[in-house]
């Protein structure tokens, strides 16, 4: 259950947004815990080579928590076998679609690991062994041709009825977004589901359980900018704005999205290169959706609200000083107030 979400602005800057709530038993029950968004560049990268990237996972939890961390992993191997080999001096280091195709082969590696995992532990063969026809046991050469058995693997590898316990495997998909200075800011798309790898021709893209509902949001957005403006003159904090709208949408109407928000933003006009990539998930992207949600319900004019925004995730302002502004400026103190306590009945 999740919402990881990307959008472009333009040539240097664009974001990322998620929820962190997941189910975590048999029963579904909700916990607050997943970083569904993680950055797989690292200070070096990014100071050395203004090279900045996040990955976001969606599906089941744990294999989008390896996929993280082999992600960052290989990205620290590829800076530490390039400066071992060219020194110092070298000053380009990798594009977003040759960190997408890393992330690919990753993730698919990934899928056959626990495929193989899986067959071993049910029959004692993998999917090189169904392959062959045989495999060994004991020393003993098996065959592989009980029609049952046969037909079940054929189903599994397939993924056929898309259920079952291969679905905890083939039910990943994931979003690659950064900033680097060769091509700019770039968002991928990779898919287990569909089995793809391919570069996001829109503005925008949403994924997980939560994306139904959000893409309402942003494509009611994106089909209100002009051309000019979608070809990568999309105002940031018009487009924060509009995505962290679609995930609060998300929040509430799908099961499984909730918690705070993680708002990732990139920003290629950075001075520092460990600035390029800055996240918020504390309490101001609690504030940041708030702002978001008084606008909506028609308690803060939208231009108020832009401005909240802009002063507390673009200009790094003091929590407590857009709190006072946001609730200084609404015209209906109260209202927001009960709205940001839960209240079905606002207005009154």
């Amino acid at each position: 259950m999740t919402s990881i979400n990307a959008i472009k602005f333009n040539h240097y800057q664009g974001a990322m947004v998620c929820d962190e709530q997941r189910g975590w038993n048999e029963e579904n029950m909700a916990i607050l815990t997943a970083d569904k968004i993680k950055a797989v560049s690292s200070h070096a990268t990014e100071s050395k080579f203004r090279f900045a990237a996040s990955y976001g996972n969606t599906g089941t939890s744990s294999i989008g928590d390896e996929l993280k961390f082999k992600i960052a992993q290989a990205v620290q191997q590829r800076y530490q076998q390039i400066i071992k080999q060219k020194g110092e001096q070298v000053d380009s280091f990798m594009t977003m679609e040759e960190l997408a195709n890393i992330a690919f082969a990753i993730q698919t590696d990934l899928k056959h690991r626990h495929i193989d995992e899986t067959l071993r532990g049910r029959y004692g063969f993998t999917r090189n062994d169904f392959l062959a026809g045989s495999y060994v046991k004991n020393g003993t050469k098996i065959e592989i041709n009980q029609k049952e058995i046969v037909n079940k693997v054929h189903a599994d590898l397939i993924w056929k009825d898309r259920k079952g316990e291969m679905t905890s495997i083939f039910l990943n998909a994931g979003i690659i977004a950064g900033y680097e200075p060769t091509e700019g800011f770039r968002i991928f798309h990779l898919s287990l589901i569909e089995y793809l790898c391919e570069p996001v021709q829109e503005i925008f893209l949403n994924d997980g359980s939560g994306r139904d509902v959000a893409m309402i949001y942003m494509t009611d957005f994106v089909n209100n900018v002009s051309i000019p403006e979608r070809n990568g003159d999309i105002d940031p904090v018009d487009g924060l704005f509009s995505m962290i709208n679609a995930v609060n949408g998300a929040t509430r109407f799908n099961i499984g999205v909730g918690g705070y928000f993680n708002l990732i933003l990139f920003d290629g006009h950075a001075r520092q290169g460990s600035d390029i990539r800055r996240e918020i998930s504390d309490y101001r992207s609690k504030l940041a959706s708030h702002i978001v949600n008084a606008s909506y319900f028609g308690l803060l004019q939208e231009k108020y609200a832009k401005e909240l925004l802009d002063q507390l995730c673009f200009g790094q302002e003091d929590f407590d000083q857009v709190f006072e502004r946001m609730m200084s400026k609404a015209d209906n103190p109260r209202g927001l107030s009960r709205l940001m306590r839960g209240y079905k009945t606002f207005h009154s």
